[in-house]
C-alpha cells in the first residue's frame, strides 16, 4: 500500500470518527429538546442519532401538556382546558379565597400574569371561570395543580414567579392572615420552594427587603456564627459546606433570580425591584462564605 493510499484511510478514518462526533452531539440536543417538550429523551436521541434530519422534526413538535388525574380531567369545568393554565388558575383561585373574599385586584392580578405569560387574551381566560370556581370550592385538590405545574415547569425561576404571583393576591389587603400564610406555605412546598425562598419574597412586600430585613454583614461584624448561618441559608447550602458546593449553588441562583430573566414573568413593576435585591443578597452571601472558605 502506497502513502497516498494510507494517507487516505487515515483522513477517511478521521472524517468517519467526526462524523460519529457530530451525530452524538445533534442527537443529544435532540433528545435534550425532546424532553424540554415532555417527549421521550431516548427515543427521540436514538432516532436522531439514525436518522439526523429528524432533528429539524424535534424543534418543530409542540410541547407536551400533563394531564390532570380522571377525577379532575372528566369534570366539564376542565375539559378542553390548557391543564397549565387551568392549574395556576385554580390555585390562584384558592390562595385569593383562603381569606374569605376575592376581589376584582385579584382577579386583575391573575389575568395580567397568566395573559403576559401564555399569550391569553381576558376573552379566552373568561372560558376559565369554572376552573376557578372549582379551585374557590376545592382547596383540598390544590397537590393535584402543583404537580401539574411541577411536571410542565423544569425551571425555577417560573415557580419563583408564580409564588411572587400568590404572595400579590395575598397582599392585596396589605396583610398575609395565619390561614393565607398556611396555605401559600404549603402550596409553594409542593412546588418544590424553600421556607427560606417563600419568607424572602414575603418580606420583600411586608418589609420592602430580604429574608433578614436587608441587614448587610457590616451589622453583625464579630458575630461570624450569625453570618455563616444566615448566608447558607440565602445560598441554600449547609453551614459546613466547602467552596465547590457555595460556588455550584451560587451560580444556579444567580441564573433563577436574575432581574432581567425573572422580571418578564407578566409581574408587577416592583417584582424587578425584588429580583435586584435578591440578587444583592446573593452577592453577598457568595463573597462572605468564599472568603471565610479561604477563597
Amino acid at each position: 500500500m502506497d502513502s497516498m493510499s494510507i494517507i487516505q484511510e487515515i483522513l477517511g478514518f478521521g472524517l468517519s470518527i467526526i462524523s460519529v462526533f457530530f451525530k452524538l452531539i445533534f442527537a443529544f440536543i435532540a433528545g435534550m429538546t425532546a424532553l424540554f417538550k415532555g417527549r421521550s429523551f431516548i427515543f427521540w436521541g436514538m432516532a436522531t442519532l439514525f436518522l439526523p434530519w429528524l432533528f429539524f422534526v424535534v424543534l418543530l413538535i409542540p410541547r407536551k401538556y400533563p394531564k390532570f388525574h380522571s377525577h379532575i380531567i372528566n369534570k366539564e369545568e376542565f375539559r378542553g382546558k390548557n391543564p397549565v393554565i387551568a392549574s395556576i388558575m385554580a390555585l390562584s383561585a384558592i390562595v385569593a379565597k383562603s381569606d374569605g373574599n376575592i376581589s376584582k385586584e385579584e382577579v386583575l392580578i391573575i389575568k395580567k400574569f397568566i395573559s403576559a405569560n401564555f399569550g391569553v387574551s381576558y376573552e379566552e381566560l373568561s372560558n376559565y371561570g369554572g376552573v376557578f370556581d372549582y379551585g374557590k370550592s376545592h382547596p383540598e385538590e390544590y397537590r393535584e395543580f402543583t404537580r401539574i405545574i411541577n411536571t410542565f415547569y423544569r425551571r425555577k425561576d417560573y415557580i419563583i414567579a408564580i409564588a411572587y404571583l400568590f404572595v400579590s393576591i395575598a397582599m392585596q389587603d396589605n396583610q398575609i392572615s395565619e390561614n393565607e400564610d398556611v396555605l401559600i406555605r404549603s402550596i409553594l412546598f409542593e412546588l418544590g420552594l424553600s421556607s427560606y425562598e417563600y419568607e424572602s419574597i414575603k418580606n420583600a412586600f411586608t418589609h420592602g427587603q430580604g429574608y433578614y430585613g436587608g441587614q448587610s454583614a457590616q451589622g453583625y461584624v464579630g458575630n461570624e456564627d450569625f453570618l455563616i448561618r444566615k448566608y447558607s441559608k440565602v445560598l441554600q447550602v449547609e453551614e459546613n459546606a466547602d467552596l465547590h458546593e457555595i460556588k455550584k449553588s451560587y451560580r444556579k441562583l444567580v441564573k433563577e433570580y436574575h432581574p432581567d430573566k425573572i422580571a418578564s414573568k407578566g409581574m408587577p413593576e416592583d417584582y424587578k425591584e425584588f429580583a435586584n435585591n435578591k440578587i444583592k443578597e446573593i452577592n453577598e452571601a457568595y463573597e462572605y462564605l468564599s472568603k471565610s472558605k479561604g477563597a
